[in-house]
């Protein structure tokens, strides 16, 4: 999606159009009841008043902690929040919440309005989870935002790690390695440091997390090249960790290998603790 988004924003010649990058769609596309999996609608107020639209999935049985979901640039909630689904049957809660403009949220997705949004989700399940800890999990576009929530923040909020999934750390830098694929667009490589702004990207030479960070990455992933996951771990201070799952597409983590990676993730967590 964000191949084509690009596309469109180079053939416009709309200079600054990070906008273009986000595809936010309208309605219900699964029906958590019927995995089945208990979940509470919640609105949560943003910034200048703006509904933040979320849905929170209690854990069963004793709490282990609270994940923080930050989705991808398109559709809803309503289908990212299949992605971590298997969590609250391991003990752990998450909240997935829905940038402006997508679905039930308030105003429209810029660069900046989902920082904001980020923020004030953090800000409210920092004050509203359970006991235990607090964890944020971003995959693919949601782990750039998320990465700049956690910067801005300067650890207001407690977080105790970070989780990135086939995400990157520069819009342009992204950008460029998109073009880079193909020889109809190889050769206008440079376009994306004028039409993409990396104002609201992370910034790991003036900040960093006050969280250990895990970078996981598909060396398959069609849409982010593994690349960009490199350079996120990288650029990054420690405490850090990169897994590179060589047969790992665009959002399918938890779910190649017969979810081996879910045990993966849980061993994680509990040596964290």
């Amino acid at each position: 999606m964000l191949r084509v988004f690009l596309t469109v924003s180079i053939a416009l010649g709309l200079s600054g159009c990070t906008s273009l990058l986000y595809y936010p769609t309208q309605g219900q596309y699964f029906d958590p009841e019927k995995i089945p999996l208990e979940y509470k609608d919640l609105f949560i107020k943003g910034k200048d008043g703006a509904k933040i639209h979320a849905w929170y999935f209690p854990a069963k049985g004793p709490s282990k902690g609270t994940f923080l979901f930050f989705h991808g640039n398109a559709e809803n909630l309503t289908s990212h929040f299949v992605g971590l689904y298997w969590l609250p049957s391991q003990g752990y809660s998450y909240l997935i919440f829905d940038y402006p403009g997508y679905n039930l949220s308030d105003g429209s997705p810029t660069p900046q309005s989902t920082v904001d949004a980020g923020k004030s989700v953090l800000r409210w399940i920092g004050e509203n989870k359970e006991s235990g800890p607090l964890y944020v999990y971003g995959q693919s576009l949601g782990g750039n935002i998320a990465l700049r929530v956690i910067q801005e923040m300067k650890g207001e909020v407690p977080v105790k790690a970070v989780i990135v999934d086939g995400s990157f750390l520069s819009y342009r830098d992204v950008g460029r390695s998109i073009l880079a694929k193909h020889w109809l667009t190889w050769a206008i490589q440079p376009l994306s440091y004028v039409v993409l702004s990396d104002k609201y990207a992370p910034d790991f030479d003036q900040e960093g997390l006050q969280a250990p960070l895990l970078v996981i990455h598909g060396e398959k992933d069609p849409v982010i090249p593994v690349d960009q996951g490199k350079k996120i771990f990288f650029s990054a201070r420690e405490p850090k960790q990169i897994w590179l799952l060589p047969d790992g597409g665009h959002g399918d983590s938890f779910f190649i290998e017969g979810g081996g990676y879910r045990q993966k993730l849980l061993d994680y967590l509990a040596h964290l603790n």
